[in-house]
């Protein structure tokens, strides 16, 4: 058999590329897009589909209009390929139902539902000229404070009201909540999306699996991530992770991959927004203890309902200290609190995002200090290097020792007045006090002070302060400059007179709170201590 050579197999193999038509990939055409099944056509005789809108996992948003009134309407059409499941139609059907049956302003209107010839089912909804809250992050992010409270407090309400009717949305996030313009007010919130819903009532439960898993990652409560059990304190969850997100420009929890995230949630207490550098905006420290309470790992501990959370937000609103700041003191190593924590409770002003900050006296201290040691410093170097040259004027001299003495002296006085001046203020400690009932009367001598009392101390100094409030035992606690935060709890009255008693405050062991900010203990959110 005779083998060929390089060259014949070269040639061979130029042949047969010649025969091959050569076709560059710019010039090849995409496939055309199918034709969307229902544009242009007319839905029980009244409703016209005009455009998509948008597409989800269950299924299609188009633009539509009622043909009769010329009114315009969002319609959702369950995908073609899920239309054969009946559990996924069922709970298709079960979104429609449930956002029907709330009744709130705040709550998507569902205006009508059926079946269409293909056998796809749908239904049709209020049509939202709008943007998505997670539209609003991108385009403002951090939000300012005063309208992150406003939008939250909606959400709330809306919420309050599907609790009411005994659904749980299970799906809080962002995208599902829809800002829009309604008369004067240009942030009026609409919550969507009950797609996933826990109908509490009725045989609709049964689409709940034990043990399964839904929501989306980053807004899901430690529970659902779980797999345990919801309750409407997971929806009280997920909004406490939208609160962070938009006031610190960032979730609490994120990793590379949905188990890394469902664990944070489980197990890693949130950084509070005060603390984080650099500091998105500036933060009031009630909407810091607001938010952490949202974001308690125990449904328990978390605002017993949205009627509750809207009360909290309210106060911040109108510049009042909420109840989540007296409860986080409360719980056991959960809530120490900055020196500064309770001096600026007022909401800050709209705008700007980069709000003014008063400057600190400690780099001004440090200044002057500076430039003494190095004028003593200067001093050392002129007396040594006169050392060894030839002997001056006696006068000359004397004068010229004399002054720099004075300068030395006076330096020397200066830094030591700095210092002591330093030393009297780093000596005087803060010492956060709350009560509870949180509405009691605490008065220092004939003074009445708001709670939580911040207390300014030193170490040998101490204050008596008197806790007060009808159908309570009143308290007078004697609060030493070595004491550390605390909250007192008046004991109600046995319905005997009232009797006062003496306490001087013990450490609680949630350390004295410096100013590195709020510090969270190693059982954050007042778990107790782990089973062994």
């Amino acid at each position: 058999m005779t083998q060929k050579t390089d060259r014949e197999n070269d040639l061979a193999s130029a042949a047969t590329d010649d025969a091959i038509p050569k076709i560059e990939a710019s010039t090849i055409p995409p496939p055309a897009a199918a034709p969307d099944p229902y544009i242009g056509k007319t839905i029980d005789g009244r409703y016209l589909v005009e455009d998509t809108l948008g597409r989800g996992g269950m299924g299609v948003v188009y633009r539509g209009k009622h043909k009769m009134i010329d009114k315009k309407v969002a319609i959702k059409v369950l995908r073609g390929d899920l239309a054969t499941d009946k559990e996924v139609t069922e709970r298709f059907l079960q979104e429609a139902r449930a956002a029907s049956a709330i009744g709130n302003p705040h709550i998507i209107d569902i205006s009508d539902f059926g079946v269409l010839p293909d056998g796809a089912t749908y239904f049709v909804m209020e049509y939202l000229a709008g943007k998505s809250l997670s539209t609003v992050m991108e385009d403002q992010r951090p939000i300012p404070v005063p309208r992150i409270i406003n939008i939250a407090k909606q959400i709330a309400q809306g919420l309050s009201a599907a609790h009411a009717a005994g659904i749980i949305h299970r799906d809080l996030k962002p995208d599902n909540v829809m800002i829009i313009t309604r008369g004067t007010d240009k942030d009026f919130v609409k919550v969507l999306d009950f797609g996933i819903a826990k109908v509490q009532t009725g045989d609709a439960s049964r689409l709940t699996r034990a043990g399964a898993v839904f929501g989306t990652p980053h807004y899901m409560s430690p529970e659902q991530a779980a797999g345990a059990t919801v309750t409407h304190g997971t929806d009280i969850y997920s909004l406490g992770v939208m609160l962070y997100e938009m006031a610190a420009g960032k979730v609490p929890f994120d990793a590379e991959n949905f188990m890394g995230i469902m664990t944070m949630h489980m197990y890693k207490a949130p950084v509070p927004m005060r603390a984080l550098v650099p500091a998105p905006q500036e933060i009031p420290p009630g909407l810091d203890a607001v938010v952490l309470k949202c974001l308690s790992k125990k449904a328990e501990q978390r605002y017993a309902s949205m009627d509750a959370l809207v009360d909290d937000l309210e106060k911040l609103e109108k510049g009042q200290l909420p109840d989540a700041v007296n409860e986080m003191m409360a719980r056991s190593g959960g809530f120490n609190v900055p020196a500064d924590y309770f001096r600026s409770s007022k909401m800050p002003p709209p705008m700007p995002a980069s709000p003014p900050r008063g400057r600190s006296r400690v780099p001004l201290i440090a200044g002057i200090v500076a430039v003494g040691a190095m004028t003593a410093i200067a001093v050392g170097v002129l007396m040594k290097s006169n050392t060894g040259k030839a002997a001056p004027d006696p006068s000359a001299a004397s004068t010229s020792t004399s002054t720099l003495t004075s300068t030395s002296t006076a330096t020397a006085t200066a830094t030591t007045s700095v210092a002591a001046t330093t030393a009297t203020a780093a000596a005087k400690k803060a010492i956060a006090i709350a009560v509870v009932p949180i509405d009691a009367k605490i008065t220092s001598d004939g003074k009445e002070l708001k709670s939580p009392v911040v207390l300014q101390l030193a170490s040998n100094e101490a204050e008596t302060i008197t806790v007060a409030r009808a159908g309570y035992v009143t308290q007078n606690i004697t609060v030493m400059g070595t004491d550390d935060n605390r909250t007192i709890t008046l004991a109600p009255q046995g319905g005997g007179a009232r009797t006062a008693t003496t306490a001087t405050t013990k450490p609680t062991g949630n350390g004295g709170g410096g100013s590195a900010g709020m510090g969270l203990g190693p059982d954050p959110f007042g778990d107790g201590p782990k089973k062994k």
